[in-house]
């Protein structure tokens, strides 16, 4: 399992601080690089560069992944270089001393794409590259360094030739042993130099672990596939088809093991040093990208205990946003966490007054109640802003504190233009939560006769009548 981000614990690490090793989720670093400056996420706590590790940290175990290596070489790109070995071997059948130069141009292309899927996967960019994308001018040169390779591989053996049977038989062993090593530290690296040094082999194989043999096990079984399946077939096929046919599995198992040596990089992505290949995502729009990152800074900063920076970061985006909800809302718990009593009781009816105006009453409710519990009632003042708050807490059956708000409002504001309203919402509070008819009955009786206007008349006498006749169903 891969490492948590340090603030969401269900989320999985997708970026690490390179400073503080802080593991923060997408959540806590959103948009995409082309939102921060220079393209580079910063840490919040120390502002060091943030490193991409969602691939390497999601990545499962290297040997559970076996059939994802398999059908990675039936992908597009993968199938395109295999056909094309297929297509050279057919064609070169007939082209005589011209054939040789079919082989090699071939051979160099389908290293280059091998090279590629390694460098690709330890990245960790699981889609094959396309065709194209091997065509970038370094077939010849990586086809050299192979070559060069193999030179002083049989150039180190000839040597030892002079010391024994015994010692090329021990160097022929750890050659095979350190084959996958040499061909990803190329691809990783791109220096032969790199590739033909023991020491550097070595220290490769100790960074991946026992895995390492593993996969040596596994590219060695995949490879050597082709000449266990070509004789199955061999028989039921024309003579002209078996040397494409053996090109084109032979392509297929090479890039299949290429995909093992990859991915099993990406599980040690950070240990090789190797830089992540972050995927191209649109950018977030500037102004959703500025609200997002000051939800997600405030959230750190606050489980760090540095409040005072939190509520700065959040007040600068809500003097440029400050009809946003999850702004508001934010700024409310902030208070709320940081005991700030002053400011809940300046600033609190306001907040709520704003989420209201914002048509989220449920979301003033709530937080109005939150603030109750922790800081006691708020003082509000508007009746109106009262009315809509007890009208929200019944919906949300908090009966208790919907009757606190607009119990007495008749004494407390007689002008308010909203009264008669407001007294039927205290009569239901009455009778819902409560079950006090007679309190009910008299606030009805009391509306009718103050408000004989009233808009809501016709649901005053409509309760009013589902009360009687309930009284008049009751046995004497």
């Amino acid at each position: 399992m891969g490492d948590a981000c340090q603030y969401h614990s269900n989320a999985d690490a997708a970026w690490q601080c390179t400073g503080c090793s802080t593991n923060y989720c997408g959540t806590c670093v959103p948009g995409s690089a082309l939102n921060y400056h220079q393209s580079t996420p910063k840490c919040t706590l120390c502002n060091k560069r943030l490193e991409n590790v969602g691939a390497s940290n999601a990545a499962k175990p290297f040997w559970q992944m076996a059939p994802f290596y398999f059908r990675y070489g039936c992908t597009a790109g993968p199938l395109t270089v295999s056909s094309l070995c297929a297509v050279a071997a057919l064609a070169m059948t007939g082209l005589g001393l011209l054939s040789i130069f079919v082989f090699v141009a071939t051979l160099a292309v389908v290293m280059r794409y091998n090279l590629l899927v390694i460098e690709k996967l330890a990245g960790g960019q699981l889609e094959a590259p396309t065709f194209g994308d091997a065509q970038d001018g370094r077939s010849a040169a990586i086809f050299a360094k192979v070559i060069g390779m193999i030179l002083v591989a049989g150039g180190a053996g000839v040597l030892l030739a002079g010391l024994g049977e015994g010692a090329v038989q021990v160097y022929s062993i750890a050659l095979s042993l350190l084959a996958p090593a040499a061909m990803i530290v190329l691809a990783l690296e791109h220096s032969m130099r790199a590739a033909v040094n023991p020491l550097k082999l070595l220290q490769f194989t100790l960074i991946i672990g026992w895995p390492y043999w593993l996969l040596w096990l596994s590219t060695s079984a995949v490879s050597a596939a082709p000449a266990y399946l070509l004789p199955l077939v061999a028989e039921k096929l024309p003579a002209w088809m078996l040397l494409p046919l053996l090109a084109f599995i032979t392509s297929y198992f090479s890039i299949v093991t290429s995909a093992m040596m990859g991915y099993i990089c990406l599980t040690r992505q950070r240990k090789l040093g190797v830089i992540a290949q972050v995927e191209d995502q649109e950018p977030l729009e500037e102004r959703e990208f500025e609200r997002l990152k000051a939800l997600a800074d405030t959230v750190i900063l606050l489980r760090e205990g540095r409040h005072d920076e939190a509520r700065k970061t959040l007040v600068n985006v809500l003097r440029q946003q400050p009809n946003d909800i999850a702004l508001n809302e934010r700024y409310i718990r902030l208070l709320l966490a940081t005991d700030d009593k002053k400011a809940l009781r300046e600033l609190g009816p306001h907040l709520l007054e704003r989420l209201v105006n914002l048509n989220h009453p449920h979301k003033a409710a709530e937080l109005y109640l939150a603030i109750a519990a922790s800081h006691g009632v708020p003082a509000i003042d508007k009746s109106l802003l009262r009315h809509q708050i007890a009208e929200a807490l019944y919906h949300q059956r908090h009966f208790k504190p919907a009757l606190a708000l607009i119990n007495n409002l008749h004494k407390e504001d007689p002008h308010y233009t909203r009264l008669d309203s407001a007294y039927l919402l205290l009569a239901k509070i009455y009778l819902d939560g409560f079950n006090r008819t007679d309190n009910c009955r008299k606030l009805l009786a009391f509306v009718q006769k103050k408000f004989p206007n009233s808009s809501v008349l016709g649901e005053v006498r409509k309760l009013d009548a589902i009360l009687a006749a309930e009284q008049n169903a009751q046995p004497a």
